[in-house]
């Protein structure tokens, strides 16, 4: 199956007609397939991302970051641009790019203030095979921030409003087939407005640009525009099915097709299959509601056992397969109770959660699936169980590896801070929510729809928002769950079906008033904290340990409240913040380049059942020889031994208490240097930690977390972490020494921007550790990448880039020829 089907949500159609009916069962019967030709194929749907040109206007604005209201004189085309739009125009002098692209993926922590905000052009040539003339033409994309306006062969096709959900167009009219270039062309801007949400942040960078993937989709004329799954009853021993479909006929005649849907279980084994006969009049769209039976014993989807079925609807006439469409099904129940938190199938689960927003240091929010999908893994590696796509639809690469790994999710609206013109902000909300829900609503993963929620509006104002935008929510999808952040007034609260609020004493007697109102924490923000700072000062990651260890604690010790959400599982670009590096929100269980901080491996310990142990902080301490230092060690373990110099220092016994089950285990240790170890037992098994004192530094040390490469893959990157080490190989904490990245051979380093050393490869290190994503080019062969810091021996490393049947392009042998006499 293609990587993702998008569900049609902006096709057009003359009439809707409802068709309601029981459908008669075929188990484990498949639906016939389609002939593998070009003409026969029900769907095609190919990438779209290589092969465009870019150009930026010269005028922006930005100064201010997201609070420039100042767009005025940006918001105008410039001459040069004017003619843009035309096939014929001369677009050679434009950048050549691939996508996921943004303009501003460095100028947000640079030292000039602000970010630029403004016109980008983008434009792109194509052909149509012939054999594609009869067929009907889309174009997906998945986010472009935020205004775009589109055209197709001069034509003008549409226009769309917000950056971060998706939307389609149907361009069959707009398109030529055969030896015929196609040329798109996209105007796009991230420029202010008090209409389209986000309006201002603090926090977080507005991005420009279109920086998530693009499709083109080929479908035959009548086709499936979606398929959405319900779940009227689930147990563990049986689960009923209904699945309500939305069918197009873009054709002169009226269609008699059968819709049928084959389940297939998580190892892919067809379950069941149903079918329908259907009648579709000429030029219209008709919703068909199917009752599918019964699925007995089916495999729960959950956290511990993410079993995702998939489920496959299909148009047939005859038995030719005219469309397909594949969906994820998951099998599932869950309730919020106000007295008693959130119960997924039965049983009581605490929220164990966290916010993530979508940017990395050289992509902006640019970013590869596979970079997507690896957050998503390092987020559920940290016990993580549900999480905030704080604060708006992310991409969906994340909501396939939410489905995968187990983490259920709030997805939410960029609905905060001002609103401008009430009905015109409402109607665009309204319109982000339907593409959102119908996005994904049959992600099993997804169990809120949410509000970012601190709206800086009137009561009044604020309440017709919320209110209409929550109904909405409610018609597309009345399964699930209306949540809000932080929703500032009781009317507000009282629209939606889970309130955020943090722990407190006010929301302890919320409680008390409202006790049939659930209740979670959508965002805490218990410290910022810079990783490697230690001593209990301002932003040192002990103490920010020791605020994340309270507020846990009293949260767990609130049974009625369903848990919460961490404010935030990663360092962020912000412009407007300098707290511990300039313009990074410095939140995060991890830094900027998704290195863990102390506070990570605590949650670690708290959420997680596999043993684990970590010694807090580092053991070099120069100068403090013989001084009381106290050792905090986390761990999940029955008992945790501290050895320094191999001389134990005692066995501490794991001993819930204070709302913690696993609180940490603390040790007061005169300073000698040498090995500090942590040995945790549990259940026969032996695990440790080790800190040793390192000396002064010596040389650099890379590792790679891949070591091959695809070549023309833009999904395929390797991120590179250099090491400041001693000569005996001990990472030197104190080490904040500039690094520069060098390569040679396939593939690029991605700049980067750091104070002081402007735009490029030069980074300093923290803590002693730095990174640098690397990525892979359309050439092959070895490439080798080299970390150099003044008065260091240099790192170096070897990435092969290879591609299945093509030569290595570095690949070389000397050959001698011996002359004869």
């Amino acid at each position: 199956m293609d990587r993702r089907q998008f569900l049609g949500t902006v096709v057009a159609s003359a009439a809707t007609t409802p068709i309601m009916g029981r459908a008669s069962e075929v188990k484990g019967q498949q639906a016939p397939a389609a002939t593998p030709s070009p003409s026969a194929i029900p769907r095609v749907r190919e990438n779209f991302n290589r092969g465009w040109r870019f150009a930026r206007q010269s005028h922006g604005t930005g100064a201010l970051g997201s609070f420039d209201r100042q767009s005025a004189e940006a918001a105008g085309v410039e001459p040069r641009f004017r003619d843009a739009y035309r096939p014929d125009y001369d677009d050679s002098a434009w950048d050549s790019i691939n996508l996921p692209h943004t303009w501003n993926q460095i100028d947000s922590r640079d030292e000039e203030p602000g970010y630029w905000r403004g016109l980008g052009w983008y434009r792109k040539q194509f052909l149509l095979p012939s054999q594609y003339s009869a067929k009907r033409v889309f174009l997906e994309f998945e986010g472009v921030g935020s205004v775009a306006e589109f055209w197709l062969n001069g034509r003008k096709v549409g226009e769309h409003k917000g950056a971060y959900t998706s939307f389609e167009f149907d361009v069959t009219d707009y398109v030529k087939f055969g030896d015929s270039a196609n040329v798109l062309t996209v105007k796009v801007d991230n420029l202010f407005r008090d209409t389209v949400p986000p309006t201002v942040k603090t926090d977080y960078t507005f991005y420009g640009g279109i920086y998530r993937d693009v499709w083109l989709r080929v479908s035959d004329p009548v086709y499936v525009s979606e398929a959405v799954w319900l779940t009227p009853s689930v147990s563990e021993n049986a689960a009923t099915l209904r699945i309500q479909s939305r069918l197009v006929n873009k054709t002169s005649q009226a269609q008699e097709l059968t819709l049928t849907h084959e389940i297939f279980d998580p190892d892919g084994k067809p379950v069941k299959a149903f079918s329908l006969p259907v009648r579709i009049p000429a030029g219209e769209t008709v919703e068909v509601t199917q009752d599918g039976g019964t699925v007995t014993n089916p495999r729960l989807w959950s956290p511990d056992t993410p079993h995702v079925y998939r489920l496959r609807s299909s148009l047939l006439a005859g038995t030719r397969v005219v469309d397909t469409v594949e969906n994820p099904l998951g099998f599932r129940w869950f309730k919020f109770d106000p007295q008693r938190g959130f119960f997924l199938n039965g049983k009581r689960v605490q929220v164990q959660g966290t916010n993530w927003h979508q940017v990395y240091p050289g992509m902006g929010n640019a970013l590869p699936n596979s970079r997507h999908a690896k957050d998503m893994e390092i987020i559920r590696a940290m016990g993580v169980n549900f999480w905030r796509t704080s604060h708006y639809p992310h991409d969906p690469a994340t909501m396939e590896a939410s489905d995968r790994l187990g983490l259920m999710v709030w997805e939410e609206l960029p609905v905060n801070k001002e609103i401008g013109d009430v009905r015109e902000y409402t109607a665009n909300v309204l319109a982000m929510a339907d593409e959102m829900i119908r996005r994904d609503r049959n992600h099993p993963c997804v169990i809120v729809w949410g509000f970012a929620g601190e709206v800086n509006a009137p009561q009044s104002v604020a309440k017709k928002v919320i209110g209409a935008v929550a109904a909405r929510y409610r018609q597309l999808d009345p399964t699930r769950p209306v949540g809000m952040h932080e929703p500032r007034g009781e009317d507000i609260e009282a629209l939606v079906d889970v309130a955020g609020l943090g722990v407190g004493k006010e929301t302890d007697e919320k409680h008390r008033r409202f006790p049939t109102r659930p209740y979670l924490v959508a965002e805490y923000a218990a410290a910022t904290m810079g990783r490697g700072i230690y001593g209990g000062g301002p932003e040192s990651d002990d103490l920010a340990c020791e605020n994340h260890e309270k507020y846990l604690s009293q949260l767990n010790q609130r049974p009625w409240m369903a848990g919460g959400m961490i404010w935030h599982q990663f360092d962020y670009e912000g412009e407007t913040y300098d707290t511990v590096i300039p313009h990074v929100v410095a939140f995060g269980m991890g830094d900027i380049w998704r290195i863990p901080k102390d506070v990570y491996y605590f949650y670690q310990s708290q959420w997680t059942a596999a043993p684990m142990v970590h010694i807090l902080g580092h053991w070099t301490w120069p100068g403090t020889e013989g001084k009381e230092r106290t050792v905090k060690v986390f761990s999940n373990a029955a008992t945790v031994e501290l050895l320094l110099n191999g001389k134990s220092l005692g066995v501490k016994s794991d001993a819930p208490r204070e709302g913690l089950l696993h609180p940490p285990r603390v040790w007061t240790v005169p300073y000698q240097p040498g090995t500090l170890e942590a040995v945790a037992r549990h259940a026969g098994k032996e695990i440790r930690d080790q800190r040793r004192t390192a000396g002064a530094p010596h040389h650099l040390v890379l590792e790679s977390d891949a070591q091959e490469l695809k070549s023309g893959n833009l999904e395929s990157l390797a991120y590179i972490t250099a090491r400041v080490v001693d000569e005996n190989g001990t990472v030197v904490p104190s080490a904040a020494l500039p690094v520069t990245f060098t390569s040679d051979g396939p593939g690029e380093l991605l700049r980067q921007s750091w104070l002081g050393h402007g735009t490029g490869w030069t980074l300093d290190t923290i803590a002693g550790i730095t990174q640098m994503a690397f990525r892979a080019t359309d050439r092959t062969g070895h490439a080798t990448i080299s970390a150099y810091s003044p008065g260091l021996l240099m790192g170096r490393l070897e990435i092969s880039v290879q591609a299945p049947g093509k030569p290595d392009e570095m690949e070389y042998k000397e050959k001698f020829e011996v002359d004869e006499p």
